[in-house]
């Protein structure tokens, strides 16, 4: 039996943004100055875990909006809210009795014994010495997340990978002043500077990745994330609260094929994927 995801699609991306506001990705702070992260030379980075969280923060919102069912819909419920590993296990208390029968091979009215044996089994648990349930069942509803299935989580790697961007720009130092956040009034004597781009920049974003078959939930999981990037734009680094960040798509391309299919058939696109046609940010979500 083949365990995991079965891709069918493998894609490489390029979609060029432009900053509608100054960009501040957080390198170190000095004093009363916030410095914008930069190469050696003086150039502005945007480094691909900025991408990635950004995007992933954008799946999170959209992935409760999709008409999920069966084990992914229960992993998006329960798990995908958690902010740390005992708050998974506390949200999936109440299906731990149902869990324990399908680990004991019995029968159980949401999970399919043979699937969670099998499941557990891949990543490592000893199935006669399950010392915490708990964690067992957040790690087995973890490999049905859509999001995780795209950008990783707890127990497995995500499909999607991001490069680095570098931007060859100048900054400026921005003023902010203090907030107090417990009566919202501003603090006295409490002056600092933000370094950032300038607005206006064209801001690149080159990403590639697999994706499970048409139809699946990471696909239109994907297919959503991009044509909502494509409508609202994307907000990128610090101090998103205060205007900075925003950016708009100026234009895409996507190469794609499917494993095995037309003109792929000896793989020949597999080293490859820009030899594939390419096609709009639009057509790409669409395929989903």
């Amino acid at each position: 039996m083949v365990w995991g995801p079965v891709f069918r699609v493998k894609f490489a991306g390029a979609i060029e943004f432009r900053s509608e506001a100054p960009l501040h990705v957080g390198g170190q702070k000095e004093a009363n100055v916030l410095y914008a992260l930069k190469l050696p030379d003086g150039r502005l980075l945007v480094p691909s875990s900025t991408w990635k969280g950004a995007l992933r923060a954008l799946a999170e919102k959209l992935a409760p909006t999709l008409p999920l069912s069966g084990l992914e819909k229960l992993a998006v419920e329960r798990v995908l809210p958690a902010q740390s590993p005992d708050e998974a296990r506390e949200r999936v208390k109440n299906l731990l009795d149902d869990f324990s029968n399908a680990l004991r091979g019995r029968p159980s009215k949401t999970f399919d014994p043979a699937d969670v044996r099998e499941k557990l089994l891949h990543v490592g648990y000893d199935l006669e010495r399950i010392e915490n349930r708990e964690w067992a069942l957040v790690t087995y509803l973890s490999l049905y997340c859509p999001v995780g299935k795209l950008f990783g989580n707890w127990v497995r790697a995500g499909s999607l990978r991001f490069l680095d961007t570098v931007l060859p720009a100048s900054t400026q130092r921005r003023p902010g002043v203090g907030i107090d956040r417990r009566t919202g009034t501003v603090r006295e004597r409490v002056l600092y500077f933000v370094e950032t781009s300038e607005a206006g920049l064209r801001v690149p974003l080159a990403l590639a990745g697999e994706v499970e078959a048409r139809g699946s939930a990471p696909a239109r999981l994907l297919s959503s994330l991009l044509k909502a990037v494509a409508a609202v734009g994307l907000n990128v680094g610090g101090r998103k609260s205060a205007g900075l960040g925003l950016l708009t798509v100026e234009k895409a391309r996507f190469h794609a094929f499917e494993l095995g299919g037309a003109g792929d058939e000896s793989g020949q696109l597999l080293a490859n994927p820009f030899k594939a046609p390419p096609t709009s940010l639009q057509e790409f979500a669409e395929w989903g």
